[in-house]
């Protein structure tokens, strides 16, 4: 995120697009939800370390903040080659993962997130017993670098499994995320 000005629309904008409540909005970025709501509403002027903190939990989503130009008004878009959640994951499954409904490159998609992938990404002890709410919250907490594993994984040929006669379930691998995330 560079210096520019976020406007109290930008936020509202950012999280409609992600369909966060301001709840998870809040949970995201480490903030109180009063923070969320005074800020959206101009009740009071943002503290720079909440904005800058709502601003690093909007962007690790997905979303990038438009400047204003001479062209129009500032605004948020999506980023880039990275995919869309149709459906948030909410179970672990017992043998192929926890599933993620997404839209990629005009197609409907199912990952499948690795147990021992998402262990490692929450820093989850050997042998810790886990809920399904517990993995949901570890996907949450790092969705930018799973969308960028989705993405990298949705488009190799490779990671798809060969059972599924549709084309259309793969599984990302522990390879698919940035080096020294897992």
């Amino acid at each position: 995120m560079s210096d520019s000005v976020i406007t109290p629309g930008q936020v509202r904008a950012a999280r409609a697009l992600l369909e966060f409540s301001q709840e998870q909005l809040a949970k995201l970025a480490g903030v109180g939800i009063n923070s969320v709501r005074d800020i959206e509403s101009q009740r009071r002027p943002a503290e720079a370390g909440t904005l800058k903190s709502i601003s690093r939990a909007l962007n690790s989503a997905g979303v990038r903040f438009v400047p204003g130009d001479d062209q129009g008004g500032p605004g948020v878009r999506l980023v880039a080659d990275r995919p869309s959640i149709i459906r948030r994951p909410t179970v672990m499954s017992m043998w192929d993962g926890m599933p993620v409904d997404i839209e990629f490159r005009g197609r409907k998609l199912t990952g499948f997130l690795r147990r021992d992938d998402l262990d490692d990404m929450g820093r989850v002890p050997g042998g810790a017993k886990m809920t399904d709410a517990d993995y949901v919250a570890i996907v949450e907490k790092n969705l930018g670098d799973i969308l960028d594993a989705l993405a990298k994984a949705a488009a190799d040929p490779s990671a798809y499994n060969e059972r599924d006669r549709s084309g259309t379930q793969f599984y990302v691998r522990s390879s698919d995320y940035r080096e020294g995330l897992l």
